[in-house]
């Protein structure tokens, strides 16, 4: 019995499928596929179930696995310990994934003060359409860390919580709505809004708050692209609704005007989140870099301190 065979075993169990085991672990499906076998021939067990649509553990699949886990974990504290203490520059990997929206306002000076930090260790990062789409690669075993926000529990993933944000509705300046002192609900719905796409938590938010009392009426586009949403409502009458950490540009400070909403638009929390089952040296090092950055308290994106205020810097 290999570690190689464990982790293999494990990847398709994560994964659900052959090939992407096999892509995660840089093998060909077919150089995957022996050494499960050779595995299965060693235990006299067969250890998966190959259906559709998903690879299933067997029975004693399972068992297998419950002590490839533990195995992992065990090398891999080995690992994080022994990087603190061994001489020359920490090496390893680490995959981040993340959409654009968090890597550009938000996270992205977390990552140069990483990779200042740790110049050994390879950063592979995946733009994600969606948080959600961050999250499911974290949860499949093709991402490591997944920026996101942090909406509820999941008994899979460990969160690490950084930051709270607001988020404000915006308007062109010139917009009808735009020199009021607060605006209802309802008075959005009378123009056209511009919206992030679905699955993103901005979305999730408009949709907790428009969709319940009658919906959104007129859709003038969505997209997932703050700088594009920013430039619509710069340039029509559309409404949007976006992370105050995302208004400090200058598209934001000389063509936008917040507008106060009579009713409460919830705060969300922001983080990192990791599989509850991988342990590594590097996602402990990041973590504990992030917890650096931010201090002994999850900082604070609001309308007060708009501009003033990041994790790593910024």
């Amino acid at each position: 019995m290999e570690i190689k065979q464990l982790k293999a075993l494990q990847a398709i169990v994560d994964t659900g499928s052959f090939s992407e085991a096999a892509a995660q672990l840089d093998l060909t499906q077919s150089a995957l596929s022996h050494q499960v076998r050779r595995l299965e021939e060693e235990l006299d067990e067969t250890l998966l179930i190959r259906a559709r649509p998903k690879v299933y553990p067997s029975e004693a699949g399972q068992a297998v696995l419950a002590s490839a886990r533990r195995i992992q974990a065990e090398l891999a504290a080995l690992e994080t310990r022994f990087a603190r203490t061994r001489k020359g520059p920490v090496t390893g990997t680490l995959r981040i994934a993340a959409t654009s929206l968090s890597i550009v306002y938000v996270l992205g000076d977390l990552c140069e003060a990483f990779l200042e930090k740790y110049p050994g260790i390879e950063v592979i990062f995946t733009a994600a359409e969606t948080a959600n789409a961050a999250v499911r690669r974290v949860l499949s075993g093709t991402s490591d860390l997944a920026f996101a926000p942090i909406i509820e529990a999941n008994r899979q993933l460990v969160t690490v919580a950084l930051g709270r944000t607001e988020h404000a509705f915006i308007v062109r300046n010139s917009h009808p709505l735009a020199q009021q002192d607060a605006v209802s609900l309802d008075e959005l719905r009378v123009f056209p809004f511009v919206l992030f796409q679905s699955g993103s938590g901005t979305r999730d938010i408009m949709d907790t708050l428009l969709l319940p009392g009658g919906g959104y009426g007129r859709i003038l586009t969505e997209s997932n692209d703050a700088q594009f949403i920013k430039r619509i409502v710069s340039i029509t009458n559309g409404v949007a609704l976006m992370p105050v950490y995302a208004l400090s540009d200058s598209v934001a400070r000389e063509k936008l005007s917040l507008l106060p909403c009579s009713e409460a638009v919830p705060h969300v929390d922001i983080g990192i989140v990791h599989r509850r089952s991988v342990q590594m040296h590097t996602i402990e090092l990041f973590k504990q870099l992030c917890l650096d950055q931010r201090g002994p308290s999850m900082l604070h994106f609001t309308r007060a301190n708009l501009g003033r205020t990041g994790l790593g810097g910024a």
